[in-house]
């Protein structure tokens, strides 16, 4: 057996998103109103929250959420399951082929035992290599990335990658202590929406300079928040139970569990730092950006699609017109799904054609928890 490193390229694309979709008009009745809350928060909802709808560019989202009784109607396993079975069959392959799997979220089914070995159970594969990555936007990157090294190297030959999120379970009347809510918290639940994005990737042994469609160029991954705060967090982890004395019911009523975004953070840096995370990428594996036909990142609303296109007119050199038809804005039927969007809009774009035989396109998401990007180019 050669010990040349092989390529890699994504044999099939899968997504998924909960139940129907829900209208900006009922966010509020499918996530349970905010009875209790502040009046402050309350005025909110009725005045910033409304516009907030109005501009965003998003016209419906997906929750796995029962609209009549409010029970979760999927659990971050199945999110994943559903997205990967449908990634499988558009790869033309079965469960009993997958050699690793590799789940990124962040959140999970149960502290213990792993949701990557819970959805292994639920595709029906007996034995496999499994890992999680708890991470926010960036875990597709993340995931991708060792995935393709693990491939390269031929230590696996067919490995599984999905993101799931299931932003609902932190947005629910049911979750929050509406006390303790604030504008921000009510905010975000005009913002997130749920859904899983998958990738089956294969190692082929072919030479290099033949021909090989989807082959994976290069994948990147960094954070630059060492010296920056949080932009995004949820406690209720291990730092909140130091105190003795103050354990899960004390979380509670500080709502110190409250999903909290620093969202002047996210209008300042987020479209910064993904446009240098991707020019360090593309510098870093050498790859010419003009050869870039699609940029398919992880974009919430209209304003910051607005807000980067002018950034990214400069570093493209090139007319509104031009990075428009590059870099589209795609959440206005899906929503928000953070990580797991540019895995569901790739799914879309495969399946619909948009991306063809020989474009290259960089796959890119920036994470603000604790400002890290990640993504991966794709010559398809």
């Amino acid at each position: 057996m050669s010990n040349a490193l092989r390529r890699v390229f994504i044999a099939g694309t899968g997504s998924f998103l909960p139940n129907e979709p829900v209208p900006n008009a009922r966010i509020d009745e499918v996530l349970g109103l905010l009875t209790g809350a502040p009046d402050r928060v309350q005025s909110f909802i009725r005045t910033i929250g409304t516009r907030m709808l109005a501009t965003s560019g998003i016209e419906q989202r997906h929750f796995a959420i029962d609209p009549v009784t409010g029970w979760l109607t999927h659990t971050v396993a199945d999110l994943a399951a559903h997205a990967c079975r449908r990634a499988l069959e558009d790869a033309g392959m079965g469960a009993a082929d997958v050699d690793l799997i590799i789940l990124a979220s962040p959140n999970y089914d149960e502290s213990t035992p792993p949701t990557s070995a819970l959805l292994q159970e639920k595709l029906g594969i007996e034995t496999c290599a499994e890992m999680e990555i708890h991470s926010n936007c960036s875990g597709v990157g993340k995931s991708v990335q060792i995935a393709y090294d693990a491939l390269r190297v031929g230590r696996y030959r067919t490995a599984l990658v999905v993101y799931p999120q299931l932003s609902s379970v932190y947005l629910r009347a049911a979750y929050l202590n509406p006390a303790r809510v604030t504008k921000k918290h009510a905010a975000l639940r005009y913002i997130l929406a749920d859904g899983s994005g998958a990738v089956v990737l294969r190692s082929s042994q072919a030479a290099s300079g033949e021909p090989l469609s989807r082959e994976i160029v290069g994948t990147f991954i960094e954070s630059v928040g060492g010296r920056l705060p949080p932009g995004m967090t949820a406690g209720g982890g291990v730092a909140n139970l130091t105190d003795p004395a103050r354990q899960t019911q004390h979380i509670y009523e500080q709502g110190l569990h409250h999903l909290d975004q620093d969202f002047a953070a996210v209008n300042r840096d987020a479209g910064r730092l993904l446009l240098e995370g991707i020019a360090r990428m593309i510098d870093r594996l050498g790859i010419d950006r003009g050869l870039i036909e699609h940029f398919i990142l992880s974009i919430p609303s209209m304003q910051l699609y607005d807000d980067g296109l002018k950034r990214f007119m400069e570093y493209l050199n090139c007319s509104p017109d031009e990075v428009r038809r590059r870099i589209k804005f795609r959440a206005r039927n899906t929503g928000y799904c953070g990580g797991a969007s540019i895995l569901l809009h790739l799914d879309e774009m495969a399946r619909d054609g948009e991306v063809r035989a020989g474009e290259w396109a960089v796959v890119h998401s920036v994470e603000s928890s604790k400002w890290m990007t990640g993504g991966f180019v794709v010559r398809w």
